[in-house]
C-alpha cells in the first residue's frame, strides 16, 4: 500500500484503532520508515523540533474541536512549561507562528475585521468546514489582555528573550488552507506579506514555512516571498531534506509529539521516539519531531520531558546535532 492510500485508510479509522495500528507497526519494526538507500552528506544524525504555534486560530471551522478559545487558552497555559523544558535542555525549536499572534490588538473597520486581507472562498477539507460567514468572524478584535487566546505578542517576546536561539517560522497570518485548491496566489501573497511585515517589526526574517493542517501548495509564492524551506510529510519518516523544483528545501516531517494515556503508556511513547532518534543516528539522516503547544497536558507532564532528556543525552555523547529548520536548510544550500 502506498503512503497516500495508507494515510487515507488511517484517516477513516476510529482514533483508538489508528493508534493501535501504529503501535503494532512499531512492534514489527515497519515503523519508523527509514530511507536506507540514500547516501547522507551529514557526519551524524540530525534532530529537529518544530511547533505549530497557532493558539485559537487553528480551531475555527474545525470538524472535531468545537471550542477554539478553549484550545487557545490551553496552549497559552502549556506554553511556559514547554518553553522552559526546551530552554533547560538547550534545544532550539522552529516556532511556526500564526501571524495574527504578533498583534497586541486589532479592531474592526466599517464592521469588518482586517479588511486589508484577502479572504478564501468557502471550502471544506479533511480538517475544516468553512461554509458561511466571513473568514475573520471569530476574531474578537480586542487585545491580548481581554482575549489572550487570539493574540500572543507576550509569548513571542518570551521566545525571543530565551537564552536559546530559537527560530520564528511562518504558519500563515490567519491559519488558512494553503493548497492550490483552496488558496489563490493573491491570498497566499497577502498572508505571507502580512506575516513578514509583523515579523520585521521584531527584527525577525521569516525563512521557514509550516503549512497549516498540512495543506501544502503555492510554492511559487513561497519562493517569491523569500522563504527557502518547508516541512513536508515524506515517504520515509527518517530521511534527508532535498531541494525541490522551486529551489525550496523540503524537510522531512517524522513524527508528531502528542498523545493520551489511553493510547500508550509514557514508556511506550518514549520507546517510539527513541526508535526515530536511533534510526537518524545509525543512518545519519534527519528526524524531525513536531508538536502543537496545545498538546494533552498528560503528555506534556509525563512524556515530553523524557524525550527531551533523551535528545540532550545523545547530543552530550556527540551522537547527534540539533538544528532548526532554517539551520537544516542553510546546511543543504551550502552543500548544494
Amino acid at each position: 500500500m502506498n503512503r497516500r492510500l495508507y494515510t487515507r485508510f488511517r484517516n477513516l479509522m476510529p482514533d483508538i484503532y489508528s493508534k493501535k495500528l501504529t503501535g503494532f507497526l512499531f512492534q514489527i519494526k515497519i515503523k519508523p520508515r527509514i530511507n536506507k538507500s540514500i547516501k547522507s552528506p551529514f557526519e551524524k544524525g540530525i534532530i529537529s523540533f518544530s511547533a505549530d504555534f497557532e493558539m485559537a486560530w487553528a480551531f475555527r471551522f474545525s470538524k472535531s474541536i468545537k471550542n477554539a478559545t478553549e484550545m487557545g487558552l490551553r496552549e497559552r497555559e502549556n506554553f511556559p512549561e514547554i518553553l522552559k523544558l526546551f530552554n533547560d535542555y538547550s534545544i532550539p525549536v522552529s516556532w511556526a507562528t500564526v501571524g495574527h499572534l504578533f498583534l497586541d490588538q486589532c479592531k474592526k473597520e466599517q464592521e469588518i475585521a482586517h479588511p486589508e486581507m484577502f479572504r478564501p472562498a468557502f471550502f471544506e477539507n479533511r480538517n475544516w468546514h468553512y461554509k458561511e460567514g466571513d473568514w475573520y468572524d471569530h476574531d474578537p478584535c480586542t487585545d491580548y489582555t481581554e482575549d489572550p487566546a487570539w493574540y500572543a505578542p507576550d509569548l513571542i517576546d518570551k521566545i525571543l528573550e530565551s537564552p536559546i536561539k530559537h527560530e520564528i517560522a511562518c504558519h500563515t497570518f490567519s491559519h488558512i488552507d494553503f493548497s492550490y485548491n483552496n488558496c489563490t496566489p493573491e491570498l497566499a501573497k497577502s498572508e505571507l506579506e502580512r506575516c513578514k511585515k509583523l515579523a520585521s517589526n521584531k527584527r525577525i526574517t521569516l525563512k521557514s514555512m509550516v503549512f497549516p493542517g498540512g495543506t501544502a501548495g503555492n510554492y511559487e509564492v513561497l519562493k517569491e516571498a523569500g522563504f527557502n524551506s518547508y516541512r513536508k510529510p515524506m515517504h520515509y519518516d527518517v530521511d534527508l531534506p532535498y531541494k525541490d523544483k522551486y529551489g525550496l528545501i523540503a524537510i522531512p516531517s517524522s513524527s508528531a509529539m502528542d498523545g493520551k494515556p489511553e493510547y500508550f503508556s509514557a514508556q511506550q511513547y518514549l520507546k517510539m521516539a527513541k526508535s526515530f532518534i536511533d534510526s537518524a543516528i545509525k543512518h545519519k539522516l534527519v528526524c524531525h519531531f513536531w508538536f502543537h503547544p496545545s498538546m494533552n497536558p498528560w503528555y506534556l507532564k509525563y512524556v515530553l520531558p523524557s524525550v527531551l532528556k533523551l535528545v540532550f543525552d545523545y547530543r552530550t555523547n556527540n551522537e547527534i546535532e540539533i538544528l532548526t529548520m532554517q539551520s537544516i536548510a542553510n546546511r543543504i544550500l551550502k552543500n548544494d
